[in-house]
């Protein structure tokens, strides 16, 4: 998992005081809900005369972590998880025709996997060398985030990965790491073999000869096995725009897109929105630039058009943040629909949806539908997700069989049509959450539990799996917002990426350097110069630098402020001008011991601390 999901502060709902398999007959006790097999091809009591409709949305993003000026990305996770997650997801399908499923790529992870694609490397294929060719602090690198997937889950089935890890001593934090323990060449040698096999989807090892040969092996690998691995994971990595793009033709996916570098709309707009849900908030100084939340916008379609040949009908806001001036933007490039969260809507409608204690929505026909958001003279549909059960795929049936865990989950979706009886309609249920973060906190990954989900949908005559687009096209929404709430999924509210001292202070410099650089349009007759002096703005205004800052650990949160300002220093550098000081120095508090700590773009070198033993 990336640093992103391991220290993520999405909290998962609770299940009760019983363990999975209770808890599951438990419910279905209170309930009086038949056993599993009476679910089985869809012969359970029919509760309406439609089916219930199913729409997965999987969102698949990373920050853009390129430091455009090397041409290196400062973290490996569009890698790690393009060879684990993004083709898989996908492919999956192909075993199971009838299941119908959204996809949202953005198009930071898309430019990134081109970049890589066209030869751009990582920080943490720089510690991949030959190694007697190791330095001190690059062995330390390799100790130190060569274990950054899910231990128990991953590292612990492999015994000699295992090995690595226990002679390792099992840290995670950097200041572990001021001596090196006794690993021979031949422990980092397999080390770096195994933290790259095991972020490969465990389907994919098993239906590779090759990387099934390496699992077979398990040690004394060999430097052209190490080579091996890496060419094959960028085989993968060629396939999963081809892969994606052929699903959407054959109309079993849909792809949908955000704007362009990740911004959060309504901020960009006019950042003075975050007090519409927190009042008296502390805020940085004035920041409103709607051109170019609309210049995001029209590249995620350009690049959307480039890649799968077609304009994109969905819109997913970032982290779902929406505002009522986002909307006509949507409809003025042609969208035909977006998303949000259930908190958006019931901040909107001013009704909560309320749930038992099982998590059962007792009204759910409030939640279960498309709604039609009219503000500022037009209008868009849009889809808000079930967060109750997105947080259970994201963060409960890790703990479950995955067996356990998917029947529960097709129970709850009978339970929800249950509900639904005599209400009139069809009804829409939206289950929405990343991509790629929950897989590796499953038992063997994504494999059993999506397997058996997959197999169970399309068993089912009650249940029935659209794209959000082909739903829509059959059963346009029936109810109205004139009201929509400005907020995120997080809390129904911006706060996670404004509002705080050091928050507000990036925010100030992006103000600042916005303003500077259109005096500096004034002047510069360098088209070329100025277009990518304004590039380097946009992606500052991507919302995974906030998201970081006062939020996470300083050796977490460190490299992010340190991309962030080494993108506003650009633009001062292309064009010819001095680099103000304050977009030198950190805004973040030292390492703990009060020393300055590594520069966090210097490389994996710099990405554990120095200090004591010497190279």
């Amino acid at each position: 998992m990336s640093e992103e999901g391991l220290f993520d502060d999405k909290k998962a709902p609770g299940i009760g005081k019983w363990g999975p398999g209770k808890h599951k007959q438990q419910e279905k006790a209170r309930h009086g809900l038949p056993d599993r097999h009476l679910y089985e091809g869809g012969t359970a009591t029919e509760m309406t005369e439609n089916p219930l409709y199913l729409a997965f949305v999987w969102n698949q993003h990373q920050p853009y972590y390129g430091d455009t000026q090397k041409k290196e990305f400062i973290m490996p996770w569009v890698r790690l998880h393009a060879v684990k997650d993004y083709y898989q997801m996908a492919a999956i399908l192909k075993k199971y025709p009838r299941i119908r499923q959204t996809f949202n790529i953005t198009p930071s992870l898309l430019e990134q996997l081109l970049g890589y694609l066209k030869g751009h490397r990582d920080y943490y294929q720089l510690a991949m060398k030959p190694v007697e060719e190791l330095t001190f602090r690059e062995k330390r690198f390799l100790l130190l985030h060569y274990f950054d997937i899910q231990r128990e889950r991953v590292v612990a089935r492999h015994p000699r990965y295992h090995e690595l890890l226990q002679k390792q001593g099992f840290h995670r934090e950097p200041e572990a790491f001021t001596h090196l323990p006794d690993l021979s060449p031949r422990d980092y040698l397999d080390l770096q073999v195994w933290f790259n096999l095991v972020w490969v989807d465990p389907e994919l090892r098993e239906g590779d000869p090759f990387l099934r040969f390496l699992l077979t092996k398990g040690h004394n690998f060999t430097e052209e096995d190490k080579q091996g691995l890496m060419e094959k994971q960028l085989e993968i990595m060629r396939k999963i725009i081809p892969l994606h793009r052929e699903l959407q033709e054959a109309g079993q996916v849909e792809i949908m897109t955000t704007p362009y570098y990740h911004p959060i709309l309504p901020l960009i707009i006019e950042n003075r929105s975050v007090r519409r849900a927190n009042p008296g908030l502390p805020l940085p100084r004035y920041f409103a630039y709607p051109e170019d939340a609309r210049e995001q916008l029209g590249r995620a379609i350009a690049q959307y058009r480039e890649l799968f040949g077609r304009e994109p009908r969905g819109l997913w806001p970032p982290e779902m943040a929406v505002s009522p001036e986002v909307i006509p933007m949507l409809t003025d490039f042609g969208f035909a629909w977006t998303i949000s969260d259930e908190g958006i809507l019931t901040a909107s409608l001013g009704v909560e949806v309320r749930r038992d204690e099982y998590g059962h929505a007792l009204n759910p026909s409030v939640l279960y539908q498309p709604y039609r958001v009219a503000t500022h003279g037009t209008e868009i549909p849009m889809i808000f997700r079930d967060h109750y059960l997105s947080d259970m795929i994201g963060f409960t049936y890790h703990d479950w069989n995955p067996v356990d865990a998917a029947e529960n989950l097709i129970h709850r979706f009978h339970k929800i049509r249950e509900n639904l009886q005599g209400a009139p309609g069809t009804y829409l249920v939206t289950i929405s959450l990343d991509g790629e973060n929950a897989w590796e906190w499953y038992h063997n990954d994504k494999k059993d539990f999506l397997n058996h989900l997959y197999h169970r949908l399309e068993q089912e005559r009650a249940l029935e799996t659209v794209t959000v687009s082909e739903y829509l096209a059959a059963h346009s929404p029936r109810q109205t917002l004139k009201k929509l709430h400005s907020g995120s999924w997080v809390d129904q509210s911006m706060t996670r990426w404004i509002g705080t001292e050091n928050k507000n202070i990036l925010w100030n410099y992006l103000a600042r350097v916005r303003a500077d650089f259109e005096n500096f349009r004034i002047r510069e007759r360098d088209g070329e110069k100025l277009k990518k002096a304004l590039e380097n703005l946009y992606i500052a205004e991507g919302s995974d630098y906030p998201w970081w800052v006062d939020s996470m650990p300083y050796y977490l949160a460190a490299p992010f402020e340190a991309l962030f300002r080494r993108h506003l220093a650009g633009v001062y550098e292309i064009l010819g001008r001095e680099v103000p000081t304050f977009l030198t120095r950190s805004i973040l508090e030292n390492w703990p011991d009060d020393s300055p700590g590594p520069e966090p773009l210097a490389g994996p070198t710099a990405m554990v601390r120095g200090g004591g033993a010497q190279e």
